[in-house]
């Protein structure tokens, strides 16, 4: 299997999963349907990467279509009016500056970023989040990157929240964006940290972190490795801290994570839930949360000219 980043074949196959068992946990867990593209895929494979780092799924089909994200937009926490990432982003913009968004959902960030004075526009492909950002007066379409390029269109920067990792070709993804950036123009993209992720889902089965959601996984080193593939330089990585909302997720999730080896699922659940680990969730969320590593990897490149 080739990488789909360094291009070479040294890889190796993590583990290979069943479509429709996984189907069926996203339709009795979150009430969505996959669809039948999804279903009709015999087999999910897990990649890891040897040259980058960079974890990812095989076959590309397994992508969710925009069916896939109109239902999930149903949950309020699915696009949310704030993230850490928005404010980090803006506040390292220069005054008045291009901007594009890719994967605007219901136009949150170029809201934001209108309102301190930078000219914002977005790329969204769930139309009825097009449609609602629409409505509120903001300039955010459907069109491709290919298409806003033709158009002669060029950026400062160019945003990408929470993106990357639902995309079968990041690669071709990103090539696609630097042609858009201006020379030593900036590229902001948030992932979830894979390193965080790693520890409170140590069998990888959260449903969102998996096709047809997620199709890779991203960290540290999968980023900086970029810079041998791409004419990009890493500019800054940031974590965001832990998130009060994310609290009871991650305490459980870590702590589960380490007894299952160790003891039956019945037992380990019985020790650990809601209720026995609400003191480590008070403590957390009292303030002590701020000081550990959350969910979102924020990365700032430069397009390097020539």
């Amino acid at each position: 299997m080739v990488s789909p980043i360094s291009g070479s074949n040294n890889t190796t196959l993590l583990k290979v999963l069943d479509t429709e068992e996984i189907a069926q946990r996203w339709y009795k867990q979150l009430g969505v349907d996959v669809g039948d593209a999804f279903r009709s895929i015999d087999k999910l494979e897990y990649w890891v990467c040897n040259d980058t780092g960079l974890r990812w799924y095989e076959p590309p089909e397994a992508a969710g279509s925009s069916h896939l994200y109109s239902q999930l937009e149903k949950y309020e926490w699915y696009y949310m009016s704030e993230k850490w990432e928005f404010v980090k982003t803006i506040n390292s913009f220069s005054p008045n500056s291009t901007v594009l968004e890719i994967g605007s959902g219901r136009g949150y960030f170029i809201e934001l970023a209108q309102k301190a004075g930078h000219s914002a526009v977005g790329i969204e492909s769930n139309l009825s989040a097009v449609s609602f950002a629409r409505e509120r007066g903001l300039n955010i379409s459907s069109n491709t990157l290919a298409e806003l390029y033709d158009s002669g269109h060029s950026f400062d920067y160019v945003c990408a929240f929470q993106v990357l990792e639902h995309l079968p070709n990041p690669r071709q993804f990103l090539l696609d964006v630097i042609r858009l950036l201006k020379p030593n123009g900036h590229l902001f993209l948030s992932t979830p940290n894979h390193f965080f992720m790693q520890k409170i889902d140590p069998l990888n089965q959260d449903l969102l972190n998996q096709p047809p959601h997620h199709m890779s996984h991203w960290d540290k080193n999968v980023f900086k490795s970029l810079e041998k593939y791409l004419p990009l330089q890493v500019v800054s990585i940031e974590y965001e801290p832990l998130a009060s909302y994310h609290v009871e997720w991650a305490v459980n999730g870590y702590l589960k994570g380490l007894l299952t080896p160790l003891f039956p699922k019945l037992i380990t659940r019985l020790i650990f839930n809601r209720y026995t680990t609400l003191p480590i969730s008070f403590i957390l969320r009292a303030g002590l949360r701020k000081f550990l590593i959350g969910h979102t990897i924020l990365v700032d490149f430069v397009k390097i000219s020539g």
